[in-house]
């Protein structure tokens, strides 16, 4: 799952993932276009505060934390299969050091910069 700053960079993401989404609530459908233009009215009109984000899964589904824990899913997949998707965010554990040389590593890196171990 990614983590994202605003609704805009969030549906940015979901769009390559599905082409159709509906509203978590009702049975509303909107297509790539619809979402993104609702994302950037979203966040124009509400943006998240420092301590909020907005997630996306693996298989589009948008969702926002706004205590960092709590997932609200906001936009579902469109395809009709349901992903089994979090009530809680767990971000991925982050690798600080090169498991095979010792050498630190760049946050996010895939692999090590000094003996190119994949992370």
């Amino acid at each position: 799952m990614e983590q994202f700053n605003t609704m805009l960079e969030a549906a940015v993401c979901a769009v390559t993932r599905c082409g159709s989404f509906r509203f978590a609530t009702s049975d509303e459908k909107y297509d790539t276009k619809s979402l993104l233009s609702i994302a950037g009215v979203s966040d124009a009109e509400t943006p998240a505060d420092e301590d909020s984000f907005y997630v996306v899964s693996p298989g589009g589904a948008i969702g926002f934390c706004e205590d960092g824990r709590d997932i609200d899913w906001l936009f579902l997949t469109g395809s009709g299969i349901d992903e089994d998707l979090p009530a809680r965010y767990q971000a991925d554990p982050q690798i600080n050091f090169c498991p095979k040389c010792g050498n630190s590593v760049v946050p996010g890196a895939r692999f090590c910069g000094q003996c190119g171990k994949a992370l």
